[in-house]
């Protein structure tokens, strides 16, 4: 709950207001389940979400939750996505840890192999959401589901700090995508991520970014959402 009123609540609030019922949604990147939660909400009875999600704790502990809360319509794989299927070093701080990765370099204190399994191997019927948050891997996630993306045409919200950003906005916009960026609680264009200070970090850390094709306008992404984008 702490995410829909006192974290993320722009992004919490756009992800409710989308038309995804009766869709399949991802929560690549899953940690707590959070997101998953809300996006079992937005899919309904009738929809599905799938929660990737590497650290074999979190994984359990998204599943004691799932049965908590009895949503029936989550599935959860604990594994990685990547651009090709394998095996990989996840390096964390702690059990749990939020900023766990497996890009190179990160100087954290424990590490563990996990698989890596790619989108484009999966099939996922009427897919209209994908959220991620991989601390850093996020381009090699999408590589590995541009046949996905390319034909399923999602909605895709994902986390990047500034000096990845260009590369990502990049590759979406190859494929017909436009996006904006989170910023508090404002819509912001995402071409200068790294001239706008973040409210917490400053002109550091991560930002939150939604692309999106332009027939989900109206669709998948409501007018009376999309109006308050900035042109």
């Amino acid at each position: 709950m702490r995410y829909r009123f006192r974290t993320e609540r722009l992004q919490l609030k756009t992800l409710l207001s989308l038309n995804l019922r009766g869709g399949t949604a991802l929560d690549v990147g899953a940690n707590k389940g959070i997101y998953s939660y809300w996006l079992a909400r937005a899919v309904g009875p009738s929809g599905n979400v799938v929660a990737f999600e590497p650290q074999p704790e979190m994984a359990r502990y998204i599943n004691d939750r799932k049965r908590a809360f009895k949503l029936k319509n989550v599935e959860v794989l604990n594994t990685a996505l990547s651009k090709e299927a394998g095996r990989a070093t996840l390096t964390r701080c702690r059990v749990g840890d939020g900023s766990a990765s497996l890009e190179p370099g990160r100087l954290q204190a424990d590490q563990l192999t996990v698989p890596l399994a790619t989108l484009d191997s999966m099939h996922m019927p009427n897919l209209r959401f994908i959220k991620c948050d991989v601390e850093g891997h996020e381009l090699n996630v999408f590589s590995g589901a541009e046949r996905t993306i390319k034909s399923s045409r999602p909605v895709i919200q994902f986390e990047a700090v500034p000096t990845e950003s260009a590369d990502l906005f990049s590759y979406f916009e190859n494929l017909g995508y436009s996006g904006i960026m989170f910023l508090g609680d404002r819509y912001l264009p995402c071409n200068n991520p790294d001239e706008v200070k973040h409210y917490k970090f400053g002109l550091c850390g991560h930002r939150d970014f939604l692309f999106f094709p332009p027939e989900a306008i109206g669709t998948t992404i409501p007018t009376t959402v999309s109006r308050h984008f900035p042109r």
